[in-house]
């Protein structure tokens, strides 16, 4: 077994070690948080003697928490139990559904949403029952979230108050019909079982709290942790507000500035020294980070032996110019420093209709140079991967309302929009949820006249696909292996999917996600499958260079990253300019070796109505950028 303090840094060996108040861990980019987040919970376990049971660690993704767990693990080396690590979403869900008996703000069961239901179920249904466009459901649902994040929804006569109280009604209605609850709400129910419930009873007796990314919580989610604390648990945060880049879920950066002042006592920890990047990454990554008068102070400093590195920022006339020389790069990179793909990263702003990932795509392909756009999109959101994950819901749950209505519109079997409204409607009439007049009209088909029949008779072959597969995943128990999970999904998948193809992706990602979260029943793989902030993972293609937004970066690290399109009208463009500033920042300390950051004159093309100043063809460097100490030079 690995000692808790082997090859520790001084500072990294006094966090690990510290015990006794609450701490706020302050870790800079590359300077070993995760590594000494793990040694603490050696450290606790191995040391001071605190059983596993009495520790939680809570991270923002699932691929964090895999990753703290893996290393927590080899660690351990399978002397000790593994603590609770998992998200923050999975930690919420766990707690609810231990205590739904007591919880009466949400349908029962419990069932969240994922981001396919709720946009093409929920907002689609919304968009009839409403009368508003997509976009202005979206925006409403978005409001609605934010209120929850921001804590306006505690605030009296929230619902009177509501920009649009009618469509509050509308949402409340359908949600009760299809009983689920929307992702964004899982921790704001937490926090008020928390708060409100004397009777609340978490799953084991912590005692010890560790909290990676602290910078990225919002108020709901900071609320959460202060009921914790409340309840007895030592608290312990990691993060940096240098790199809270998600104000758009209202991250709030003030938690982790002013952690010292809610948590009383509390000591102060910092990590100083840089292991990822070289001195002139550092360098210019410390300019942009100090442009922001409100941060909290700290030095990011190189090891002794770090390199000088390659920074530069290239101009270019327009992203024709542009592709065609960050293709030549990415050629040198692999012919002349041996560099493999997947140690080169490609970063942009945004990337809505592919308008900036094509053009690079097909300017590196051209180079005969293996790319991987990730787009966020995975083998679940296709129609054959929904089917499968509908099944294996109804499996687990046999009225799940959602899943039926999946299965009932992506199956080619006649069931069209108009049935499912009519199955709604008379949910609605007789105070029943979706499942329930689905199943009666399988059995009574008249109950809706000239569409019944067709209903029934698709509600009968979704029988038989359950009875057929359900014996799979009964057999399944707490002594099952990961293997099992995978076999049991693999014979539900070749009954239902035809496509050898899209099989094998389907299967490929299950696998991926059962190994990330050591499920090894289907309940929890759906479980965590539905507190998983999918839109935050990271997913690379280990054998290609990857092109990806600045957001999804969060976390990685590349030998190349070259960040494009770094111009005022994306960066900041019409977002808040600390939020932008903080995800520059972000993206230029993801490179160890080598930075380039290009930019355009001009945008022509699909390109000339993106940005700030859509219409306009002319571009300019970004406000961050412009006083570097690194000059342009024109290519």
């Amino acid at each position: 077994m690995i000692s808790w303090d082997e090859g520790l840094f001084d500072d990294q060996k006094e966090a690990a070690s510290h015990i006794g108040d609450h701490a706020r861990l302050l870790a800079g980019p590359g300077t070993g948080k995760t590594k000494t987040l793990s040694r603490r919970i050696a450290y606790l376990i191995t040391e001071k003697h605190i059983p596993p049971n009495q520790i939680l660690a809570l991270t923002f993704t699932r691929v964090a928490a895999s990753e703290l767990r893996n290393r927590v693990s080899e660690i351990l080396e399978g002397e000790y139990e593994i603590p609770r690590i998992s998200t923050l979403h999975s930690f919420a869900l766990r707690q609810l559904l231990k205590n739904s008996r007591i919880i009466d703000s949400v349908p029962q069961p419990l069932r969240i949403a994922d981001s396919w239901e709720e946009y093409k179920i929920i907002f689609e249904d919304l968009k009839k029952i409403a009368n508003y466009n997509l976009k202005t459901i979206e925006h409403k649902i978005n409001l609605l979230s934010a209120d929850w994040e921001t804590l306006k929804a505690d605030e009296s006569g929230w619902k009177e108050n509501f920009p649009d109280p009618t469509f509050l009604g509308a949402w409340q209605q359908h949600r009760k019909v299809f009983g689920y609850t929307l992702r964004s709400e899982m921790v704001y129910q937490l926090k008020r079982a928390l708060e409100q419930s004397g009777n609340f009873a978490l799953e084991s007796d912590y005692k010890y709290l560790l909290i990676d990314e602290f910078q990225d919580l919002n108020k709901c989610d900071l609320a959460v942790i202060f009921a914790l604390k409340n309840r007895g648990v030592e608290v312990f945060v990691a993060g940096d507000d240098d790199q809270s880049i998600y104000g758009f879920r209202g991250a709030y950066p003030d938690g982790i500035r002013r952690f010292n002042k809610d948590y009383i006592p509390s000591s102060s920890l910092t990590l100083k020294t840089c292991f990822r990047c070289d001195r002139n990454i550092i360098f210019l990554s410390s300019f942009v980070a100090d442009l922001d008068p409100g941060r909290l102070k700290k030095s990011l400093e190189p090891l002794n032996d770090a390199e000088k590195g390659v920074v530069r920022i290239f101009r270019y006339r327009n992203q024709e110019y542009e592709a065609a020389d960050v293709a030549n790069i990415c050629r040198n990179l692999l012919d002349k420093t041996k560099y493999e793909p997947k140690d080169i990263l490609i970063l942009m702003r945004s990337d809505r209709k592919k308008a900036f990932s094509s053009i690079i795509r097909r300017a590196l392909e051209a180079r005969k140079i293996r790319v991987a756009v990730r787009s966020g999109i995975t083998p679940l959101d296709n129609d054959d991967g929904r089917v499968l994950l509908a099944v294996l819901r109804l499996i687990i749950d046999n009225k799940d309302s959602l899943a039926l209505r999946t299965l009932l519109r992506l199956q080619r079997n006649g069931v069209g929009e108009e049935s499912c409204s009519k199955i709604y409607n008379l949910a609605c009439e007789n105070g029943k949820t979706f499942s329930m007049i689905a199943y009666e009209t399988m059995e009574e088909p008249e109950l809706i006249p000239h569409l019944g029949r067709k209903i029934a008779n698709e509600m009968h072959k979704i029988q038989d696909i359950l009875n057929n597969c359900k014996e799979y995943f009964n057999n399944l128990s707490n002594s099952s292996s990961q293997n099992d999970l995978l076999n049991a999904l693999y014979i539900l998948a070749k009954d239902i999917i035809k496509d050898d193809g899209k099989r094998a992706e389907i299967l490929q990602f299950l696998q991926q996600i059962i190994v990330e979260t050591n499920s090894t029943d289907h309940l929890k793989l759906i479980s965590m499958l539905s507190s998983s902030l999918e839109d935050k993972e990271q997913e690379l293609d280990l054998s290609s260079v990857n092109i990806m937004t600045m957001h999804k970066a969060k976390g990685l690290e590349a030998k190349a990253v070259i960040i494009i399109a770094a111009e005022d009208e994306y960066i900041p463009g019409t977002e808040p300019e600390d939020d932008e500033r903080r995800l520059l920042y972000v993206s230029l300390s993801r490179a160890q070796h080598v930075l380039i950051i290009t930019y355009c004159d001009n945008r022509i093309g699909s390109q000339k109505y993106t940005g700030r100043t859509r219409g306009k063809t002319v571009r300019t460097l970004s406000r961050f950028l412009r006083g570097a100490p690194i000059k342009p030079i024109s290519r």
